[in-house]
């Protein structure tokens, strides 16, 4: 049996938005902006009449760094030890608490 090196690797996933991003982390890079367009321009706004575009421009960027984070966390990292994404593996440890039942035998 003749053995063959393939060149791409076949466990990851494919790269389909211009080569860099997949759809999966498109997905949630589109959510992640249309979330922080929701709540930025108010608080730029608010801000604004109060004190000034300078220190507006900072706290915007304070406020949307929790969501740049949670985003790049759960879109662009893996986890070593299983060789997986973040957002699957939360999803499948999240609902491995919902299937402990009590089982009888028979029936």
């Amino acid at each position: 049996m003749r053995i063959t090196n393939v060149p791409i690797d076949m466990a990851s996933e494919q790269k389909n938005i211009q080569g860099v991003v997949s759809s999966r982390q498109a997905v949630y890079l589109v959510v992640g902006g249309l979330l922080l367009y929701s709540y930025i321009p108010p608080i730029f706004m608010g801000i604004n009449s109060l004190f000034g575009w300078l220190i507006a421009i900072g706290i915007c960027f304070l406020a949307a760094l929790p969501v740049l984070l949670i985003v790049i966390f759960l879109a662009f990292t893996k986890v070593p030890k299983y060789n997986m994404n973040r957002d699957y593996y939360y999803l499948i440890k999240f609902q491995k608490k919902t299937q402990y039942g009590s089982w009888r035998k028979g029936m």
